[in-house]
């Protein structure tokens, strides 16, 4: 490979890493009094409930010392194990017996939940394929909503298969708040009369329209220290506001925004609306505010027979980690990160570029994976897996720059003492990173809880580690030392001296 082609194969190569890493780690601040966010993919990584301190989107609002608050949403017809015990203790054994029948424990006699019969499974328990189905949708738009508040250790799960588990870390000011509105369901309306129980549709909506028609997105945002929900209106919602508010300034027009049939908030109007959006202020925060916008804009266009939601009692859980987690892994990557390069640049001298860009690739490619792959998050453990691939990347690269050495220490040219160096030490590494990554996937496969995540993370990291050793070091390799005339001095490699007898 030519001078000039290394050099332009070098910048590309080096454009493409830091544009990466910038990606995955660097987040900012911009706009109109720093009203919108850049958030890198490392910010939007789920995170761990037992990880402490600030740190994420949210860590100028105040220290996260970890934990957070948690609660399950029972869809209509499903009930807990305790409520249903709870109820038929204080019952008498004939009503007792006609309570039973009227549910089935799921999934077995130890279920943790009960289906009711006729609503969602028959009498054998077998689950009603209609139930199944409004239920995926509905769990599907509650962790659209979580996700829409962009949250560092917001999580919603799936648990015993029909009711949702939801978590917001204990760095909001507003846990149960969202809690109880993201579990409303149905299709957003706005209505005008009296009273919340005789107004009517502002839209008239058709049997061929849905709300979408007439409300295109709904907003919040925060100015002068004022949080408001935002509506925006199509400019058929915008004909019908102006003509259901034409008589406000004579007089005043009550509007009330629904969600299926619960009441989210509502609007005194004093004069006739003509804007394409409305501002909704009142005693909001800006994260109530933004709990409110998500709740009602994943609302625009909902199924009107969707599920119910009740919402179980609401838990805190402690950091099981203490307050500080977050620095001390921080510190501890900087520790690995540090001593590493100290040792590939003493050791080979320029050659540490070459181990140095692996690893940057190496480490935007877990962290893409932990932000892209739903189930991996954060936490303890999966740093611990990670730190540990790490480990294994650094030990292969050293074998690989060890046997060129050696070969080159012999008396050979640089690019054969490369691939002599690889051809020896190719299979070895490859045999190992195949069985460490065999045994991780394994362990993840008969795990549960947080092992399971950790040994997957383990097992991904070590195929990266691999490919990152065997493949896109070499080709680094390559690269750099195709910009320099004393190859033996960019890696500091020497030739044994023999001396004549």
């Amino acid at each position: 490979m030519s001078k000039s082609k290394s050099v332009i194969l070098l910048i590309v190569y080096t454009l493409v890493i830091a544009v990466l890493c910038f990606i995955c780690t660097v987040s900012f601040s911009y706009g109109p009094d720093n009203m919108q966010t850049f958030s890198s993919v490392m910010r939007m990584m789920e995170k761990d409930a037992d990880l402490g301190l600030a740190y994420g989107a949210n860590a100028d609002a105040g220290a996260y010392i970890g934990g957070g608050y948690s609660a399950v949403y029972y869809p209509e017809g499903v009930i807990s194990a305790k409520e249903y015990e709870d109820n038929i203790r204080d019952m008498s054994e004939e009503d007792a017996a006609e309570y039973a029948a009227e549910y089935v424990r799921y999934p077995d006699e130890n279920g943790a939940i009960y289906l009711e019969v006729g609503t969602a499974c028959d009498e054998n328990g077998a689950v009603d394929a209609a139930f199944a189905a409004s239920f995926e949708a509905a769990a599907e738009t509650v962790t659209e909503r979580y996700a829409g508040l962009r949250v560092d250790g917001a999580r919603v799960d799936i648990a015993n298969d029909y009711t949702v588990r939801v978590f917001l870390p204990a760095m909001m000011d507003s846990e149960y708040y969202a809690i109880n509105h993201f579990s409303y369901l149905g299709e957003l309306s706005i209505r005008t009369g009296s009273s919340e129980e005789d107004a009517t549709d502002v839209f008239g909506i058709r049997s061929n329209e849905s709300i979408a028609d007439y409300v295109s997105s709904v907003t919040s945002g925060t100015t002068g220290g004022t949080s408001f929900v935002e509506f925006h209106f199509t400019q058929d919602g915008q004909e019908a506001m102006s003509s259901a508010t034409s008589g406000a300034a004579e007089t005043a027009v009550t509007l009330y925004f629904f969600v299926g049939d619960t009441a989210i908030m509502s609007l005194s109007v004093s004069e006739q609306m003509t804007g394409s959006s409305i501002y909704v202020t009142g005693s909001y925060t800006a994260e109530t505010a933004a709990v409110t916008a998500s709740l009602l804009d994943s609302s625009i266009g909902a199924a009107e027979d969707t599920l119910s939601f009740t919402v179980g009692d609401a838990y805190f859980h402690e950091a099981l980690y203490g307050g500080e987690t977050v620095i001390m892994l921080y510190i501890a990557f900087g520790v690995l990160f540090v001593a590493m390069m100290v040792f590939f640049f003493i050791r080979y001298r320029r050659l540490g570029f070459v181990h140095l860009y692996t690893f940057l690739l190496f480490t935007c490619a877990m962290i893409l994976c932990g932000w892209a792959i739903d189930f991996v998050y954060l936490s303890v453990e999966t740093f611990l897996a990670f730190l540990l691939a790490c480990v294994l990347l650094c030990a292969s690269n050293i074998v690989t720059f060890e046997a060129a050495r050696k070969e080159y220490a012999l008396g050979k040219t640089m690019a054969s003492s490369v691939k002599t160096g690889y051809k020896k030490s190719f299979w070895k590494l490859f045999d190992l990173h195949i069985v460490l990554a065999i045994a991780a996937f394994l362990v993840s496969a008969i795990a549960i809880g947080s092992l399971q995540v950790a040994a997957f993370v383990l097992g991904l990291a070590i195929v990266f580690s691999g490919v990152g050793s065997l493949v896109v070091n070499r080709f680094g390799w390559a690269v750099m030392m195709g910009t320099t005339k004393r190859q033996g001095a960019f890696c500091n490699f020497k030739r044994e001296e023999v001396e004549d007898e």
